[in-house]
Parts: C-alpha cells; sequence; structure tokens
C-alpha cells in the first residue's frame, strides 16, 4: 500500500517547475491521495489492535482458559503481533514520505510567492528596490521592517554593501547585528532585531546577466561560509539576474531540501528573473499586416 507513494516522489519535480494554470488542484488531489493511503493503513492497524484489546479481556476474565483455547489465544496473539508490525513499519514511511512531500509544497509556495510579489514591488534591479520590495514579500517581516524603515527615512546604507570578511561581501544583508538602534524609539529596533533572529538572515546578490547553476553555486558557497563565520541561520538567500535557467531554479531548490534535512543552514534558496526593461518585438520582427482588396 505504501508502495504507491515512490511514483509519486519522482513526480515531485516535474510539479515544482510546472507552469499549468491548474497547480492547485493537482496538488490538492496528491494530498488526498497519500491522505488516503494512510487512513486506510490506519483503519487496518486499529482494527488489529481492537482485536488484541478484546483477546486481552478475554484472557483476563478466564473466558479463553474457560474454553480450553490456550493454544488458539497464544497463536492469535502472534498473529496479530506480527501483521501489526508489519502494517505499522511501512505506515512510518509513508508519513515520512507525506511530510517531506507537504514541506516540498509548503517551500515551493512560498517560493512562488515572495519572486511574484517581488516582481511586482521592484519597479527596477536595484538593491534599495530589493529592501522594499522584501517588507512586501516576505510575510514574517513585513511589518517590523516597514517600520524599521519608516523611522530611518529610507535610508537603508547600514544593509548595502556589507562587508563579513576580506573574501565576503554581500549586495544585501539583513542581519539583527546590523540593525541600529533607534534613539527616539528602541522598540523599532527590538522589535526587527527579534524577528531577524527568528526568521534568520537574508542575504541577496544582484547580477547583471543570466542566473545559472554555476551562479547560484557560487552564491550558496558564500551563504555556508557566512554561516561558518557568524553561526546565524539564513532565512533567505535571494538571487537575482536579468534572466534564470531551469538548472539554476532546480538547483535552488534541492538546496533548500538538502540544508532542511540536514544541516539546518539556508532555509529557502530563491532565484529570480527581473530584466533591467521590459522586452518588446522590434518592429522588424512584427508580421506584416496585408490588407485585403
Amino acid at each position: 500500500m505504501p508502495n504507491k507513494n515512490n511514483s509519486s516522489d519522482s513526480g515531485n519535480s516535474h510539479y515544482d517547475f510546472s507552469p499549468s494554470t491548474i497547480l492547485t488542484s493537482r496538488y490538492g488531489h496528491e494530498s488526498t491521495r497519500l491522505i488516503h493511503l494512510i487512513e486506510k493503513n490506519l483503519l487496518i492497524i486499529m482494527t488489529i489492535i481492537v482485536a488484541t484489546a478484546v483477546l486481552s479481556i478475554l484472557n483476563i476474565l478466564g473466558v479463553l482458559e474457560f474454553l480450553e483455547a490456550h493454544n488458539v489465544d497464544y497463536i492469535v496473539d502472534v498473529t496479530l503481533s506480527v501483521i501489526l508490525v508489519a502494517l505499522l513499519a511501512p505506515l512510518i514511511i509513508l508519513i515520512l514520505k507525506s511530510r517531506r512531500t507537504l514541506d516540498r509544497w509548503a517551500d515551493m509556495f512560498e517560493r512562488n510567492t515572495i519572486v511574484t510579489t517581488m516582481n511586482i514591488a521592484m519597479k527596477n534591479k536595484s538593491k534599495e528596490e530589493a529592501i522594499l520590495a522584501l517588507s512586501q514579500s516576505v510575510r514574517q517581516i513585513s511589518e517590523p521592517l516597514q517600520e524599521y524603515m519608516n523611522s530611518k527615512r529610507n535610508d537603508w546604507s547600514q544593509f548595502l554593501n556589507i562587508s563579513v570578511d576580506s573574501n565576503l561581501v554581500f549586495d544585501v544583508l539583513l542581519d539583527a547585528n546590523y540593525v541600529k538602534d533607534d534613539s527616539s524609539n528602541d522598540n523599532i529596533s527590538n522589535n526587527l532585531k527579534k524577528v531577524l533572529k527568528e526568521y534568520g538572515a537574508i542575504i541577496i546578490k544582484i547580477l547583471d546577466g543570466n542566473v545559472d547553476r554555476q551562479a547560484v553555486e557560487h552564491f550558496t558557497d558564500s551563504l555556508s561560509h557566512y554561516n561558518t563565520i557568524t553561526d546565524n541561520q539564513i532565512g533567505l538567500g535571494l538571487i537575482i539576474g536579468e534572466t534564470v535557467t531551469e538548472d539554476a531554479r532546480q538547483y535552488a531548490i534541492e538546496i533548500s531540501s538538502h540544508h532542511r534535512w540536514k544541516k539546518k543552514v539556508i532555509d529557502l534558496l530563491v532565484v529570480m528573473a527581473k530584466p533591467s526593461s521590459p522586452i518588446f518585438p522590434s518592429p522588424a520582427q512584427e508580421p506584416e499586416q496585408t490588407t485585403a482588396l
């Protein structure tokens, strides 16, 4: 029964990159299938547990002894126990696979929400616009970041071009250690510090050209180096370029999944495309129009 889930896992990567407009329905159908598989196994296990409990009660009351069914009692107990263990082991595996699947889906929805919202919020591909867009795209830090930016009158220099060491410079780094205290209202600064400590640091890299797998690998190495130096968890790593290859997107998803289950360094790694200017077909590329006589 749980073995059927293997086909689901092999198809999840296709879901992550699918352009389908009915993606939510597809995920809903897959979630329902997983839940029904778990439910089916649980019903069988509950039936066996109830049967074992009934036999135990009959044994305690001496009914089985009265019926002189000692051997039957022993055989039934052993049989039910073996069946119970045989069903429980794959059920646990199914639950773990379901958890991984649901976590991956949650990451995908969060990733797509951040990319879509930031693309809408950013007027251009600049560091200042990226910080502004963060306050509208990342729900966990939205309100305290917006309040802090208002208190600083849109001066974000403390988060731009941050040098962690001589070989590590980030275009944008939102870290609790770089939040300046506000003499007029300490609560604003303290709230942002608290949120960034809970959510993790937010690090952004902006490229002028294409974002390929090599660029994402280099960015990931720099995030790991940052974690080694500061021991700070990274809530969001974001790399923005003119265009993004599918290989780069897939690698970012794999990294997020890897760090979720191995060493938790990067919670979410996102790549997004933000062209400097809209791309329109040139007049020479437009099809010629003919007038019917």
